[in-house]
């Protein structure tokens, strides 16, 4: 492998690394928004009804948005090892 292509696929895996940490930053973001949404399910109706159906409603997106970004984390880890063992080849 020549050096001008083993160098770009280092500036590869640094770049989606990079962006693999950022999805992990939203990730964890959108844990705890579902966790906070959950807490507003449980007690929300002691606040006001309507408090409890949004919330349910910010929940299901909450989670929907945790598995996608969880399957973007997924694949894109699966993609940074392709490389890696397309450079140890």
């Amino acid at each position: 492998m020549d050096t001008k292509r083993k160098e770009a696929y280092i500036a590869e895996v640094q770049y989606q690394t990079k962006m693999l940490n950022h999805l992990k930053k939203w990730l964890r973001n959108l844990i705890i928004f579902s966790s906070i949404s959950l807490v507003f399910v449980l007690f929300g109706s002691s606040i006001h009804p309507f408090v409890q159906v949004i919330s349910v409603i910010f929940m299901i997106l909450s989670i929907l948005s945790c598995i996608l970004v969880g399957l973007g984390y997924k694949n894109g880890y699966d993609n940074v090892r392709k490389i890696l063992n397309i450079m140890k080849s």
